[in-house]
Order: C-alpha cells, then sequence, then structure tokens
C-alpha cells in the first residue's frame, strides 16, 4: 500500500471542504426558496381574503340598499293613498337614508307631487268647514266648491265625496232657512193686510121710506161697539109715530137698538133713517204677540237644542244658526232642524 503524501492529503482535505461547503449552500438557497414561497402563499392568502370581505360588504350594502328602497316604495304606496303631515315625512326620513343618488332623486320628484295635493286637500277641508259656518255666505259657497273641485287625483275620490257631502248638507240647510224667513215674512205681510182690513170705518146706511095709511116715522141709530144689546121692533096700532132708534158710541162698551111703536093712523106714511155713528176713541184690538220655537234634531229624531223667538224668520235662521255650528266644530249627528209656532 502506498504511502499517502502530504500534497495529496491536502488536495483531499481541500476537496472534503468544498463538498461540505457546496452541501451548505445548497441547504440555505433551500431553506431561502422555501420561505420566499411561503411569504409569497400568505401575501395571496391576504389578498384573496381582502377580495373576499371586499365581495361581502358590497354585498351587505346592495342588500342594505335594496331593502331601504323596498321601505321607501311601501311608504310611498301608503302616503298616496292617503296622503298626510305624518304619512310624507315618514316617506322623507326612509329616502334620506338612501345611498343611490339617482333612487333618491326620483323619490323626491314623488313627494313632491305629495305635498302639492295635500295643500289642495287641506285648502278644500278649510272652505268647507269655513261654509259650515256661513252657509247664507254666497261667496264662501263658491269658494268651497271651487275647492273642492280642484281634487282631481284619483286616489282622492273618498276624501273629495266625503267634503262634498258637507258642502251639500249646509247648502241645503241655507235653502231651507231661506225659504222659511221668506214664508214668515210673507205671513206678517199678510198678516198686517188682514188687519188693516179689519179697522172700522163710520157708515151711514139710509132706509129709504115706505108709503102705508096712516104716519110711521123710524129712525135707526146704528154704532158698532163690544157688546150688542138687540131689542125687536114692536108694532103698535094706536096710531102716531114709530121710531126706532140704535145707539152705538165709540166709547160704549153696548150696543142698543130699541124700536118704540107709534099709533098708526088712517094715512100711514113711513120713514125708516138709519144713521150709523162711529166715533174716534173706540176700542183698538192690539196687535197678536206669538212664540215660535227653533229647534234642532239628532239623526235619531232626539230634538237636541231648542230656543223660543218672536218671530218665525228669527226662529228659522237661529236653527240654522246652531246647526251649521254643531257642524263646524265636527258634530255630524245633526240631522234636521225646523220652526214649530207654540203661542
Amino acid at each position: 500500500m502506498k504511502k499517502i503524501t502530504k500534497k495529496q492529503m491536502a488536495l483531499t482535505g481541500a476537496i472534503v471542504v468544498l463538498g461540505i461547503g457546496g452541501i451548505t449552500i445548497g441547504v440555505v438557497n433551500h431553506n431561502n426558496t422555501v420561505h420566499a414561497q411561503q411569504i409569497a402563499k400568505a401575501k395571496a392568502q391576504k389578498a384573496k381574503v381582502k377580495v373576499e370581505l371586499k365581495a361581502k360588504a358590497e354585498k351587505l350594502a346592495k342588500e342594505k340598499e335594496a331593502a331601504q328602497q323596498k321601505e321607501v316604495a311601501t311608504l310611498l304606496a301608503t302616503a298616496t293613498a292617503n296622503p298626510s303631515d305624518n304619512s310624507i315625512k315618514a316617506v322623507n326620513d326612509a329616502i334620506a337614508k338612501l345611498t343611490d343618488q339617482k333612487a333618491k332623486a326620483k323619490d323626491n320628484e314623488l313627494v313632491k307631487a305629495l305635498n302639492a295635493r295635500l295643500s289642495l286637500i287641506k285648502k278644500a277641508e278649510a272652505a268647507v268647514k269655513d261654509y259650515q259656518g256661513h252657509a247664507t255666505d254666497a261667496n264662501k259657497k263658491k269658494v268651497a266648491q271651487e275647492a273642492i273641485n280642484n281634487l282631481k287625483d284619483k286616489n282622492d275620490q273618498d276624501v273629495k265625496s266625503q267634503l262634498q257631502k258637507l258642502f251639500d248638507e249646509s247648502n241645503k240647510q241655507a235653502q231651507e232657512a231661506a225659504k222659511s224667513a221668506q214664508a214668515s215674512q210673507k205671513a206678517s205681510s199678510t198678516t198686517g193686510t188682514n188687519n188693516n182690513a179689519k179697522s172700522t170705518d163710520t157708515q151711514t146706511n139710509d132706509t129709504p121710506a115706505v108709503a102705508e095709511s096712516g104716519t110711521n116715522n123710524q129712525a135707526t141709530s146704528n154704532v158698532n161697539s163690544g157688546n150688542n144689546t138687540y131689542v125687536p121692533n114692536t108694532p103698535n096700532t094706536g096710531g102716531g109715530s114709530n121710531t126706532a132708534s140704535n145707539g152705538n158710541s165709540g166709547n160704549a162698551a153696548s150696543n142698543s137698538n130699541s124700536n118704540n111703536s107709534s099709533n098708526n093712523g088712517g094715512g100711514n106714511t113711513n120713514s125708516n133713517n138709519s144713521n150709523n155713528n162711529n166715533s174716534g176713541g173706540g176700542n183698538v184690538t192690539p196687535p197678536v204677540s206669538h212664540v215660535f220655537q227653533a229647534w234642532v234634531k239628532n239623526k235619531a229624531g232626539v230634538v237636541i237644542w231648542t230656543q223660543n223667538c218672536s218671530t218665525w224668520a228669527e226662529a228659522s235662521q237661529a236653527a240654522a244658526n246652531y246647526g251649521n255650528s254643531q257642524f263646524a266644530s265636527g258634530n255630524f249627528d245633526i240631522g234636521n232642524y225646523g220652526v214649530t209656532q207654540i203661542s
């Protein structure tokens, strides 16, 4: 066996060192590669998670927006069917939560239309209420009817019909009150004419004389008074004259008619003079006073209010005013009203 020289030993050692170094370098490179791969994998995972979270957030946002738009649509439908301050406020609050600016602008335009309708409804309600309290005012009647006619949206037909019904009831009451007032005025005018016709004037009646055998003179004086006493004419065949007198004084309380018999002679001339005297100091009939009772009934026919007045017109107006005031205050249980003469 050959002996290894120092040179060979040195060479062999160098080779061994190079081999070990190469192995070490390879191990280090491998480790670096694995670490880099791990880092890259972690970054990729992180990026994936970020994308997934973003997609999930966007999905949730879309779902939330869709739910909010659905709520807006529901509230809009409610407000459209029955616009009011509360229903429109609820719509505005829901629209404010939307993030879709295009949808928000569209919904705001719908709310503007609702506000315009609500304004017309309030105006009509106020006009009808004012007319109920002043049913005889022609100008308020015109304003109320025009306000009702302005409710042209199909969704406002129910409230329009209700307001028209209230208007018609007040108008009917006003017409009935006007007719009653006219009838009362006509009755008062007729009564005045009749009273004038009943006044007593002075009358003078002359009865033509009748010629008979003998002489018969008869004088009659007739005056109207409160009490009448009649004494029949009694014939007298003893001759002479027959005089009948009837005295009536305006200051006297009785009317007397007395006949004095006279003797009838051979030649009888019958003269009949009738005088009617009415002095100015007679009794005057005072005007008759009446009491008229205004009344208002509810729909069940029960009288809920009465008031006594001195004229039919005053009572009729009082009943109409009370009934209209009840409608104006929201009492729609009023049935009808009228006037009764109680004395």
